[in-house]
Protein backbone atom coordinates (compact mmCIF):
# COMPACT_ATOMS: atom_id res chain seq x y z
CA UNK A 1 0.00 0.00 0.00
CA UNK A 2 1.39 3.55 -0.68
CA UNK A 3 1.36 7.16 1.12
CA UNK A 4 -1.37 7.91 -1.04
CA UNK A 5 -3.67 4.70 -0.09
CA UNK A 6 -2.95 5.09 3.62
CA UNK A 7 -3.49 8.62 3.48
CA UNK A 8 -7.33 7.96 2.64
CA UNK A 9 -7.44 5.28 5.17
CA UNK A 10 -6.60 7.48 7.62
CA UNK A 11 -8.98 9.79 7.00
CA UNK A 12 -12.12 7.28 6.58
CA UNK A 13 -11.40 6.17 10.16
CA UNK A 14 -12.03 9.61 11.31
CA UNK A 15 -15.04 9.05 9.73
CA UNK A 16 -16.10 12.40 9.03
CA UNK A 17 -18.63 13.74 7.19
CA UNK A 18 -17.59 16.42 4.54
CA UNK A 19 -13.82 16.19 3.93
CA UNK A 20 -11.54 19.59 2.31
CA UNK A 21 -8.60 18.39 0.76
CA UNK A 22 -6.24 21.55 0.95
CA UNK A 23 -3.82 22.27 -1.97
CA UNK A 24 -5.21 18.65 -3.99
CA UNK A 25 -2.52 18.64 -6.71
CA UNK A 26 -3.79 16.41 -9.05
CA UNK A 27 -6.43 14.81 -6.53
CA UNK A 28 -5.29 11.61 -5.88
CA UNK A 29 -6.21 12.24 -2.21
CA UNK A 30 -10.01 13.41 -2.99
CA UNK A 31 -10.24 10.85 -5.93
CA UNK A 32 -9.69 7.91 -3.15
CA UNK A 33 -12.42 9.83 -1.09
CA UNK A 34 -14.95 9.58 -3.39
CA UNK A 35 -13.83 6.41 -4.42
CA UNK A 36 -14.78 5.34 -0.62
CA UNK A 37 -17.76 6.93 -0.83
CA UNK A 38 -16.93 10.06 1.15
CA UNK A 39 -18.03 13.21 0.99
CA UNK A 40 -14.90 15.98 -0.35
CA UNK A 41 -14.23 19.31 -1.78
CA UNK A 42 -10.98 21.16 -2.41
CA UNK A 43 -9.34 24.32 -1.95
CA UNK A 44 -6.43 24.42 -4.44
CA UNK A 45 -4.95 27.93 -5.79
CA UNK A 46 -6.42 30.39 -8.29
CA UNK A 47 -3.07 30.26 -10.25
CA UNK A 48 -3.01 26.19 -10.14
CA UNK A 49 -2.35 24.98 -13.28
CA UNK A 50 -4.88 23.17 -15.85
CA UNK A 51 -4.41 19.43 -14.50
CA UNK A 52 -5.15 20.53 -11.28
CA UNK A 53 -8.25 21.58 -11.96
CA UNK A 54 -9.98 19.04 -14.53
CA UNK A 55 -9.69 16.23 -11.90
CA UNK A 56 -12.45 17.59 -9.85
CA UNK A 57 -15.25 17.73 -12.58
CA UNK A 58 -14.19 14.35 -13.69
CA UNK A 59 -14.67 12.71 -10.10
CA UNK A 60 -17.86 14.86 -8.99
CA UNK A 61 -15.29 17.03 -6.43
CA UNK A 62 -16.25 20.62 -5.54
CA UNK A 63 -13.80 22.96 -6.17
CA UNK A 64 -12.66 26.49 -4.47
CA UNK A 65 -10.12 28.27 -6.21
CA UNK A 66 -8.55 30.46 -2.84
CA UNK A 67 -5.15 31.25 -1.95
CA UNK A 68 -4.13 30.04 1.55
CA UNK A 69 -2.83 32.92 2.97
CA UNK A 70 -4.42 36.12 1.54
CA UNK A 71 -7.98 34.15 0.79
CA UNK A 72 -11.22 34.29 2.91
CA UNK A 73 -12.06 30.60 3.83
CA UNK A 74 -15.75 31.77 4.11
CA UNK A 75 -16.16 31.20 0.33
CA UNK A 76 -16.24 27.51 1.46
CA UNK A 77 -20.08 26.91 1.48
CA UNK A 78 -19.90 23.20 2.90
CA UNK A 79 -19.97 21.97 6.43
CA UNK A 80 -16.46 21.18 6.35
CA UNK A 81 -15.66 18.97 9.40
CA UNK A 82 -12.31 17.45 8.38
CA UNK A 83 -9.49 20.12 6.86
CA UNK A 84 -6.83 17.90 4.92
CA UNK A 85 -3.09 19.45 4.33
CA UNK A 86 -0.95 16.65 2.60
CA UNK A 87 2.37 16.98 1.99
CA UNK A 88 2.34 20.79 1.62
CA UNK A 89 3.29 22.17 4.40
CA UNK A 90 7.52 22.16 3.02
CA UNK A 91 5.83 24.48 0.51
CA UNK A 92 4.87 27.41 2.32
CA UNK A 93 6.85 30.77 2.47
CA UNK A 94 4.37 32.48 4.88
CA UNK A 95 4.03 31.27 8.46
CA UNK A 96 1.81 28.23 8.78
CA UNK A 97 0.28 29.78 11.41
CA UNK A 98 -1.91 31.72 9.55
CA UNK A 99 -3.49 28.64 7.61
CA UNK A 100 -4.10 26.79 11.15
CA UNK A 101 -5.98 29.94 12.23
CA UNK A 102 -8.13 29.84 9.58
CA UNK A 103 -9.01 26.11 10.10
CA UNK A 104 -9.57 26.00 13.93
CA UNK A 105 -11.90 29.11 12.86
CA UNK A 106 -13.71 27.37 10.04
CA UNK A 107 -14.31 24.17 11.82
CA UNK A 108 -16.89 22.76 14.44
CA UNK A 109 -16.27 21.64 17.91
CA UNK A 110 -15.06 18.35 17.77
CA UNK A 111 -13.61 18.55 13.77
CA UNK A 112 -10.00 17.93 12.41
CA UNK A 113 -7.02 18.74 10.81
CA UNK A 114 -4.90 16.02 9.06
CA UNK A 115 -1.55 17.10 8.10
CA UNK A 116 1.09 14.38 6.72
CA UNK A 117 4.04 16.02 5.13
CA UNK A 118 7.91 14.95 5.03
CA UNK A 119 10.11 14.41 8.01
CA UNK A 120 12.80 16.98 8.56
CA UNK A 121 14.91 14.09 10.17
CA UNK A 122 13.93 11.11 8.19
CA UNK A 123 17.02 8.55 7.27
CA UNK A 124 18.19 10.40 4.05
CA UNK A 125 18.34 13.87 5.54
CA UNK A 126 20.20 12.33 8.39
CA UNK A 127 22.31 10.35 5.74
CA UNK A 128 22.58 13.37 3.30
CA UNK A 129 24.05 15.48 6.48
CA UNK A 130 26.36 12.49 7.25
CA UNK A 131 28.14 12.57 4.11
CA UNK A 132 28.59 16.25 4.13
CA UNK A 133 25.43 17.49 1.21
CA UNK A 134 23.39 19.86 1.58
CA UNK A 135 19.97 19.32 3.22
CA UNK A 136 18.27 22.15 1.74
CA UNK A 137 18.20 22.91 -2.00
CA UNK A 138 21.65 24.62 -3.94
CA UNK A 139 21.25 28.62 -3.94
CA UNK A 140 20.80 28.69 -8.10
CA UNK A 141 22.78 31.95 -9.98
CA UNK A 142 19.42 31.74 -11.90
CA UNK A 143 15.96 31.58 -11.58
CA UNK A 144 14.90 27.85 -12.89
CA UNK A 145 12.48 28.89 -16.02
CA UNK A 146 9.67 26.69 -14.68
CA UNK A 147 9.62 29.28 -11.55
CA UNK A 148 9.54 32.72 -13.60
CA UNK A 149 5.68 33.20 -13.42
CA UNK A 150 4.86 31.27 -10.06
CA UNK A 151 7.01 33.29 -8.31
CA UNK A 152 5.75 36.18 -9.08
CA UNK A 153 2.55 35.09 -6.84
CA UNK A 154 5.04 34.73 -3.85
CA UNK A 155 7.46 36.84 -4.66
CA UNK A 156 6.46 40.80 -5.00
CA UNK A 157 9.63 42.82 -4.22
CA UNK A 158 11.21 42.58 -7.58
CA UNK A 159 14.11 40.92 -5.98
CA UNK A 160 15.58 37.40 -6.27
CA UNK A 161 15.34 35.66 -3.22
CA UNK A 162 17.27 32.58 -2.19
CA UNK A 163 14.28 30.20 -2.58
CA UNK A 164 12.36 31.71 -5.53
CA UNK A 165 12.80 28.19 -7.09
CA UNK A 166 12.94 25.74 -4.09
CA UNK A 167 10.00 23.20 -4.00
CA UNK A 168 10.74 22.44 -0.37
CA UNK A 169 11.06 25.81 1.76
CA UNK A 170 11.30 24.12 5.19
CA UNK A 171 11.04 20.45 6.23
CA UNK A 172 9.58 20.20 9.94
CA UNK A 173 9.81 17.76 12.61
CA UNK A 174 6.95 15.66 14.42
CA UNK A 175 7.61 18.08 17.83
CA UNK A 176 7.71 20.96 16.19
CA UNK A 177 4.48 20.78 14.63
CA UNK A 178 2.90 19.24 17.45
CA UNK A 179 3.85 22.67 19.38
CA UNK A 180 2.48 24.61 16.36
CA UNK A 181 -0.76 22.78 16.49
CA UNK A 182 -1.19 22.95 20.44
CA UNK A 183 -0.31 26.69 19.90
CA UNK A 184 -3.25 27.61 17.14
CA UNK A 185 -5.46 25.85 20.20
CA UNK A 186 -5.89 22.16 18.68
CA UNK A 187 -6.22 19.42 20.36
CA UNK A 188 -3.06 16.50 19.63
CA UNK A 189 -5.58 13.43 18.44
CA UNK A 190 -2.72 11.43 16.64
CA UNK A 191 0.56 12.28 16.52
CA UNK A 192 3.10 9.51 14.80
CA UNK A 193 5.37 8.33 12.01
CA UNK A 194 4.95 6.15 9.00
CA UNK A 195 7.47 4.99 6.98
CA UNK A 196 7.29 4.12 3.33
CA UNK A 197 10.76 3.59 1.97
CA UNK A 198 10.72 0.12 0.63
CA UNK A 199 14.42 -0.93 0.89
CA UNK A 200 14.59 -3.55 3.11
CA UNK A 201 17.69 -1.79 5.13
CA UNK A 202 16.19 1.56 5.74
CA UNK A 203 13.09 -0.26 7.59
CA UNK A 204 15.57 -2.08 9.55
CA UNK A 205 17.23 1.05 10.67
CA UNK A 206 13.89 3.09 10.92
CA UNK A 207 12.57 -0.14 13.14
CA UNK A 208 14.98 1.07 15.95
CA UNK A 209 15.04 4.72 15.25
CA UNK A 210 11.36 5.64 13.99
CA UNK A 211 11.97 9.46 14.42
CA UNK A 212 13.98 8.93 11.14
CA UNK A 213 11.23 7.47 9.24
CA UNK A 214 9.56 9.66 5.78
CA UNK A 215 6.73 10.48 6.90
CA UNK A 216 4.67 12.27 9.82
CA UNK A 217 1.31 12.94 10.24
CA UNK A 218 -0.49 15.18 13.18
CA UNK A 219 -3.99 15.16 13.33
CA UNK A 220 -5.56 17.84 15.34
CA UNK A 221 -8.79 18.40 16.49
CA UNK A 222 -10.76 21.18 17.37
CA UNK A 223 -11.67 20.85 21.48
Amino acid sequence: MGRIERTVEDLVKLDKSMYCDLGPGEGYVSIGLREKQRNVVAVEAPWAREENKVWAKENNVPIHFIEFFTGDFNEITEDVDCFILAHAIAHFRFSPYILLEKIYNKLPSGGFFYLSTVNGCSFERVMELFRGKNIVQKVTKDLDPGFKDVVLDFNTTGQRQIWDDWMHVKEYTKPELEEMFSNAGFKIHQSFYRNNYPHWKKNMVIKFYPHLSEEIIIVGQKP
